[in-house]
């Protein structure tokens, strides 16, 4: 019999949907993707079919599987945080599609209560109360700022919107889950209904001090609490894979994380005070600030990073970017600047930073050419804007950082991962801008080996955190030359102002 020697770690991002098989090395040995298919029925709408995600999941996993089934151990599940979707328990009907957390249908109804008068006057009590008495859970309530990012908003919505969620809640038959929750009880054949610590924290509707789902928070803003699963350690047993649906094997699902969280924990950062900066679809800056739960305070706000067996909670302090920066870099090759993203490089260092105009677009990606979002644009050519897009990535970048900084003080060095930090200009430059050494993470899929961690520490394939430090790669990152007279500082001090960040 053929040793079970493989982890498969399912991974649901913003843009992608992927499939790897892991052995015991750490090597992965198969990897098959597809893209998340995205639904915008309507401006500001964004939606994901279940129907349609399923049929892809459950084709990913026949394609990576074929010929490996024996060797399959468990399953690890990373995915993006906050989209949800509601269904008829008794039925599995779904009520919706997938809301995503990039849908903004709710943001209308975050602005009215962030700006409520009530509201503002009992935040600001509870901000000199909190002060008073030291307590970081009031000010963290005092400083919160209801986003659709979150997913308590767009939950309130389906509950005055469609017509079925409060009948159904009432008679005790209504579900809610986040994709992770979707997917394991899907692939559990509806077995187990759960989550784990770090999508439950993500959703805006757990209280990290009181490690629960917020009974106040349903109270408050009139949301089906009794919709809501159950949250497990994040190397829990999750069930066992259903036999029946044909997938050619069966192995228990035994690790499950966030995506951010995964991309942490796959780079091996365990240590208070690490610090990575994820350079995907958004960027985002996390710090893990261990058993301190970080109060809301600028732009930077808790989250759960971990919750081991016989483990504290692990927290993280997190900056994130709502708009999709990485979008941009795909913008060049639609815009036909470049050919390809692997030109972006050569393309930007062909011009001098001095002779580079600001890129200063900062809503999503529309119809209107590039160059519209240029300032100080004369005599430019693409590979100009080229470089302009891309140092607007990197100070974007450092904005993040920066709130972080302002907070917990600078820190000796960050790792940093995702699709843009291939690009050796956009590191080189990050490096110049923020005097911090930078590392690049050999780790290319982190969420991916993220969940393959967390399921092996599940299945005891690892005793501690240290066993799977040995496993860790790093690049050092030299700063980029700046020749010409003009530092990326002073760029970056100039296009603050002008983005007003």
């Amino acid at each position: 019999m053929a040793e079970r020697d493989i982890i498969l770690s399912l991974d649901i991002g913003t843009s992608n949907i992927k499939l790897a098989a892991v052995d015991k090395t750490g090597e992965i040995v198969r990897l098959h993707k597809r893209a998340l298919r995205l639904k915008c029925p309507q401006p500001g709408y964004q939606e994901i079919c279940p129907t349609e995600l399923w049929d892809d999941i459950e084709s990913l996993f026949k394609s990576t599987c074929e010929g490996i089934e024996s060797r399959i151990a468990a399953l690890g599940i990373s995915t993006h945080r906050s989209t949800f979707i509601t269904w008829e328990r008794d039925t599995d009907n779904y009520l919706h599609n997938f809301i995503t957390w990039a849908d903004q249908r709710a943001q209308k109804m975050c602005d009215n209560w962030n700006n409520a008068y009530i509201v503002r006057i009992g935040q600001s009590i509870l901000q000199a109360v909190g002060t008073v008495v030291g307590s970081t859970h009031m000010i963290c309530i005092a400083n919160f700022k209801v986003q659709s990012a979150n997913a308590m908003m767009r939950l309130k919505w389906v509950m005055e919107n469609i017509a079925a969620a409060k009948p159904l809640h009432d008679k005790g038959n209504l579900c809610f889950g986040t994709l992770d929750t979707w997917i394991i009880y899907k692939l559990t054949g509806k077995a187990t209904w759960a989550t784990d610590y770090t999508n439950a924290a993500a959703t805006g509707l757990y209280d990290m001090w009181g490690d629960r789902w917020c009974p106040a928070m349903s109270w408050v803003f009139s949301l089906p609490f009794g919709a809501l699963p159950e949250v497990r350690n994040s190397n829990a047993s999750f069930g066992q894979i259903s036999s029946e649906l044909n997938l050619g094997f069966s192995a228990p699902i035994h690790g499950i994380l966030a995506d951010q969280q995964a991309s942490v924990f796959g780079n091996h950062l365990f240590e208070k005070g690490d610090v990575k900066l994820s350079l995907g679809t958004s960027i985002a800056c996390d710090r893990l600030t261990g058993s301190y739960v970080h109060p809301v305070a600028m732009s930077v706000y808790p989250q759960i990073a971990w919750k081991l067996a016989g483990s504290e909670i692990v927290y993280m302090a997190e900056s994130m970017t709502m708009e999709l920066r990485g979008k941009y870099l795909d913008w060049l090759v639609s815009a036909k600047l470049v050919d390809s993203i692997k030109e972006i490089n050569n393309i930007a260092l062909s011009v001098k930073s001095s002779e580079t105009p600001l890129f200063i677009k900062k809503d999503g990606v529309n119809e209107k050419p590039i160059e519209e979002f240029m300032v100080e644009k004369s005599n430019c050519t693409n590979a100009h804007f080229v470089r302009a897009v891309m140092e607007a990535h990197v100070f974007r970048a450092k904005i993040l950082l920066d709130d972080v900084f302002d907070f917990y003080g600078r820190t000796d060095k960050i790792i940093v991962d995702g699709g843009a930090s291939s690009s050796q200009f956009i590191l080189e430059s990050l490096c110049a801008v923020t005097g911090i050494d930078v590392y690049r993470s050999n780790c290319v899929e982190g969420a991916l080996m993220g969940a393959f961690y967390v399921t092996g520490l599940g299945l005891g394939w690892w005793n501690t955190l240290e066993d799977i430090k040995l496993f860790t790669e790093l690049t050092q990152i030299s700063p980029l030359k700046e020749e010409d007279g003009c530092t990326l500082l002073e760029k970056f001090k100039k296009w603050k102002t002008l983005t007003n960040y």
